[in-house]
């Protein structure tokens, strides 16, 4: 199955071959503030699925992380992108001098942020696992969750769950999902085009 690139410089558009890493210029990101903020300029590979398919994807992404909000991970796009902008990014995000754990839900009007710390063992925290499930439907008819989890020492630890992303309208038409990387951070006076953030990615899957 073939992948779909956006922002991605001297790459086709369309490609055979996730690229096991991705740059990032300062000035890109994928978030959304009200009122005035809407910015949707990342660097991504995704493929498409059909959303009533999709079961679960993981990505493994380590970068040399410095800027204040640097990061990249797994990318999520619900069906109707980029007309409609609903999505759901997780990976890195390095705040404060930290590597983070991000999870970022866009909807139609805003979006919303949360950070857990990285891996407990300090010499990895700039690398890790990330994977996103969809939740079964049970007898009950209860379901289907989007879930996020960070796979530590081969271990799964929920970190978040969007109970939004798999409503029956939301089931119609395809998903994208894949990986991507941002540098939203520039510094004052910085060369032209500035200092770009490469991300990488090892053990990509995306489970239809």
């Amino acid at each position: 199955m073939s992948f779909i690139t956006l922002n991605v410089e001297n790459i086709p558009s369309t490609i055979d071959v996730l690229p096991s890493s991705l740059d990032a210029r300062p000035g890109t990101d994928l978030w959304r503030k009200p009122p005035s903020i809407d910015v949707s300029n990342i660097p991504a590979a995704y493929k498409r699925i059909p959303a009533k398919d999709f079961k679960r994807a993981r990505v493994t992404v380590t970068a040399k992380w410095s800027r204040q909000y640097d990061q990249g991970g797994l990318v999520f796009f619900l069906p109707g992108w980029p007309e409609r902008k609903v999505w759901v990014k997780t990976g890195i995000e390095f705040v404060d001098g930290q590597p983070c754990v991000s999870v970022v839900g866009g909807r139609d009007d805003a979006s919303d942020w949360s950070l857990i710390p990285s891996n407990s063992d300090s010499a990895d925290a700039d690398t890790v696992t990330i994977e996103l499930e969809r939740e079964g439907v049970d007898d009950k008819g209860n379901g289907s969750s989007l879930w996020v989890y960070k796979v530590e020492k081969g271990n799964r630890i929920a970190i978040r769950e969007l109970t939004w992303a798999f409503k029956e309208e939301e089931l119609e038409g395809e998903i994208g999902v894949g990986i991507y990387a941002a540098r939203p951070t520039k510094i004052p006076d910085e060369h032209e085009g500035g200092e770009s953030l490469t991300v990488n990615f090892t053990n990509f899957e995306a489970v239809p």
